[in-house]
């Protein structure tokens, strides 16, 4: 059984976190829509750039994963990504399917009106997008992603992750993903995601820079690499994604420094004297962050759509529906993660020693 010492909580990525699922459920609500536009007018142009956020969650996605990896043998890891995944989602998906197939909301525009009882019942699997299901709720797309970097860590610890594996991988891997990408290897593509692998090596850089103390020559180099492909992404895919209604044009420009700014910031939150930050509350709201992101579409969008068929101006029946996602929350927190997420971690875990009883710490 892995005996490894935790690493302290970096209890400031944690508000980090919660500040960019804060942004991405403003540009849900305020952003996403030409509807929304038109009643929110500026603030609109600005919180389309919130969207952001899913990327920043995949750059510290890079740097946590990582470190919950390293030094760990796989049972261990493998049931703390179980364990932390899959209760609250499997809530969320249930939560979503209600909302869709039982109070048929329209929403905007009725984006729901395509899927069928199939597409629901494949979402529990979160692999559903592999088999070409729809997403019962939209951000599902962003937990593929990082599922499939949960599972290129796992194939990571077979061989053993080390220092120089890492450095070569964040090198390589944005590199390969692009060769698959733009000479019809569309299944290795797919594995590799292009667009977002830069996103993931950044926070794996990170997390050296993290353990060495400061920065070496090899990772800054790692840094630099995975910056200018992000630079290249942010003026293509990631602006085309942000660009959703006619009335806003995301900038690229804008969006490459809006990350270059959070790259900054996840270094300056785990590798300068902040990392030793202690506030509790930010840990609280780390929890928060999981299910906030799972709930806070189908169910907010739906709150929404109640409170202004009862005549609710814009602002209030936005402000309503962050206030509903937040209670949900909670009440998944509570509810649901914390008496199972770590019961189920513990099953997985001894399932798979009493399935490989030679595994070893590394």
């Amino acid at each position: 059984m892995s005996t490894t010492t935790p690493a302290p909580r970096l209890r400031l990525l944690d508000g980090l976190r919660i500040g960019a699922a804060i942004g991405v459920i403003l540009y849900h609500y305020t952003g996403r829509y030409p509807s929304q536009v038109e009643d929110f007018g500026w603030f609109a142009h600005v919180t389309t750039y919130a969207a952001v956020g899913v990327y920043l969650f995949f750059m510290i996605s890079g740097f946590v994963i990582l470190m919950t990896a390293w030094g760990r043998d796989l049972p261990n890891y493998i049931g703390s990504r179980v364990g932390r995944l899959f209760p609250t989602y499997w809530a969320a998906v249930l939560i979503a399917g209600l909302i869709v197939f039982a109070l048929r909301p329209s929403f905007p525009g009725d984006p729901w009106k395509e899927l069928g009882w199939d597409d629901w019942a494949l979402n529990f699997t979160m692999v559903h997008s592999a088999f070409g299901a729809e997403n019962i709720d939209g951000i599902y797309w962003t937990l593929y992603m990082e599922l499939k970097f949960y599972v290129l860590i796992a194939l990571f610890m077979l061989i053993g992750i080390t220092r120089h594996r890492i450095l070569a991988f964040v090198l390589a891997w944005p590199v390969l993903g692009a060769l698959a990408q733009e000479n019809g290897g569309d299944v290795l593509a797919e594995i590799l995601m292009p667009h977002y692998a830069p996103l993931f090596a950044i926070g794996m850089v990170l997390y050296l820079v993290h353990l060495d103390g400061r920065f070496r020559p090899d990772t800054t180099l790692a840094l630099g690499f995975n910056l200018a492909f992000m630079a290249y992404q942010s003026n293509g895919p990631y602006a085309a994604f942000m660009t959703r209604t006619d009335e806003i044009t995301a900038n690229g420009g804008i969006i490459a420094v809006i990350l270059l700014v959070g790259v900054v910031t996840i270094w300056a939150f785990s590798c300068t004297r902040l990392q030793h930050v202690r506030w509790g509350w930010l840990t609280t709201a780390g929890a928060l962050t999981y299910p906030l992101y799972l709930v806070h579409e189908r169910l907010g969008w739906y709150v929404i759509e109640v409170l202004q068929r009862h005549d609710w101006a814009a602002w209030p029946a936005m402000l309503a529906a962050v206030a509903t996602v937040f209670a949900a929350a909670y009440v998944l927190y509570r509810c649901v993660d914390v008496p199972f997420s770590g019961r189920l971690r513990r099953a997985v875990e001894h399932q798979l020693r009493t399935l490989v009883p030679a595994s070893r710490d590394r």
